[in-house]
């Protein structure tokens, strides 16, 4: 999947939302081999898969609801951030979080 680099313009969409979050092409480029490719046949994906992780990384890193997440054009549609997360969770290309526990606290 060929994937254009970021513009800046793109880059301020997601930047409004918090400083430093989105990848940088470089890393960007090393998780681009790792991503599933697109299911054979029907439409073609439409989801930008790089704006997907910056919204998953917003996640993260804020801790705010999946319905909390900004709207596009800054991040794809909640819904869809959400399905290829659990996704990503169903085929073991990510780990679930665990709560802290009470050492983390010390």
């Amino acid at each position: 999947m060929e994937t254009a680099d970021v513009t800046p313009e793109d880059r301020r969409l997601v930047g409004d939302y918090g400083a430093g979050q989105a990848l940088n092409d470089d890393q960007y480029r090393q998780i681009e081999p790792l991503l599933p490719s697109a299911k054979p046949g029907g439409r073609p994906r439409s989801t930008d898969m790089r704006r997907l992780f910056d919204a998953l990384f917003y996640v993260a890193r804020t801790g705010c609801q999946w319905r909390h997440l900004p709207p596009p054009p800054a991040f794809p549609p909640w819904q869809t951030v959400y399905r290829y997360f659990r996704a990503f969770l169903e085929a073991g290309r990510v780990e679930k979080p665990l709560p802290p526990s009470d050492d983390d606290a010390a």
